[in-house]
């Protein structure tokens, strides 16, 4: 993962202990962060969000999970939008898909009655509207480069290794 992607997902074994994980991120929160990073989550799941002062609908975060495999540590990490951004476009992407099919669905029973099938003007525009959404989320991800690059440095420097590299090395 040499580039960051969308959502990108990456996961490590450390030799540091789960608690101590979650402890120097902690740390770093209040020692060096220079984006002002908070920390949120419970337990073995953390939450690096940026303040909300700077957020905009691109913002990321990123997601920590610590837990125990086979008697080693193992990281996981999300970075990807905010969970309402991500519902927001989920659920365009559903509206869409269901105008759709009912567009195509009335207009194919249109035409098998020998009526004018106008249905399927109710799909017609949908193609459009997927590729407007899909443009979107282009651009946030264009945006939202940068932050996710920081995420990406601040976990590295809590934890003291280049977490990418781990996972690749772990892939290989």
């Amino acid at each position: 993962m040499s580039e960051l992607q969308f959502r990108p997902r990456f996961r490590f074994y450390t030799p540091l202990d789960g608690d101590e994980v979650k402890r120097r991120i902690a740390l770093r929160i209040t020692e060096n962060n220079p984006d002002r990073l908070s920390l949120g989550g419970t337990g073995s799941h953390l939450v690096l969000t940026f303040p909300s002062a700077v957020q905009h609908a691109w913002t990321p975060q990123m997601d920590v999970d610590v837990s125990i495999d086979e008697g080693r540590t193992l990281v996981r990490c999300l970075i990807g939008p905010a969970p309402s951004i991500w519902m927001l476009f989920m659920g365009g992407y559903l509206v869409i898909t269901v105008l759709a099919l009912l567009g195509i669905t009335l207009g194919m029973a249109q035409q098998m009655v020998s009526e004018t099938p106008w249905g399927y003007f109710l799909m017609a525009p949908m193609p459009v509207i997927g590729l407007a959404l899909w443009l979107l989320a282009q651009g946030g991800k264009r945006r939202s480069r940068e932050e996710m690059r920081s995420l990406k440095d601040f976990m590295d420097q809590a934890l003291g290794c280049d977490c990418f590299a781990l996972s690749e090395q772990e892939v290989t």
